[in-house]
């Protein structure tokens, strides 16, 4: 008897992530709740209504090479497997199914996530949301598509910090219509 495994096609993406999840604030929230899972003392959120870009970034634990690929870009990964409860500081995790990430991908043309751990270089990669449309459309397997590298205007933006994670959202899909005050109180 053959061996068969499963093959997954990139547009689960839109099934579990992009089309789940459309709300502005909901994607702000999912990025604060993985800044706390890294136990981030800090968080900050840039938003520029003029240029339709937006940054949120943490000093939490960051990520390496490693967590990059096999933590946050493996769908549905879960920090609670082994009955892990908890982050290092003692934190109890927010996240749950692996697929909240999936949020940030819905709300602008390029996400940029830029990652670092203490002692570790700088890493993470570019998904233009244009090219992932394309990739669905042809039923290109996850493993095929690859994510472009950063830019140097993410790497200047997440500057010469120990650890953390910024996600640099460029060309933001829908007008920024809440006032700063409103989405203060939403979060």
């Amino acid at each position: 008897m053959s061996n068969f495994n499963f093959n997954i096609s990139l547009s689960v993406l839109n099934h579990l992530g992009r089309n789940l999840y459309r709300n502005f604030i909901t994607v702000l929230g999912e990025a604060i709740s993985n800044a706390w899972d890294a136990d981030a003392k800090n968080v900050w959120i840039t938003i520029d209504k003029y240029n339709n870009n937006m940054i949120i970034k943490d000093d939490g634990t960051g990520m390496t090479d490693d967590d990059f690929q096999n933590k946050f870009l493996k769908i549905g990964y879960s920090k609670r497997k082994n009955k892990n409860f908890n982050s290092p500081l003692g934190r109890p995790f927010i996240g749950r199914k692996g697929i909240g990430k999936l949020a940030l991908l819905s709300c602008a043309q390029q996400i940029q996530i830029v990652t670092k751990c203490k002692n570790t270089k700088v890493t993470g990669g570019l998904i233009d949301n244009g090219e992932l449309d394309e990739a669905i459309k042809d039923d290109i397997n996850a493993n095929e598509y690859i994510l472009k590298p950063l830019t140097q205007e993410a790497i200047n933006a997440f500057g010469n910090q120990q650890n953390g994670t910024l996600i640099y959202f460029n060309n933001i899909t829908e007008e920024i219509h809440n006032t700063i005050d409103y989405i203060k109180k939403a979060i």
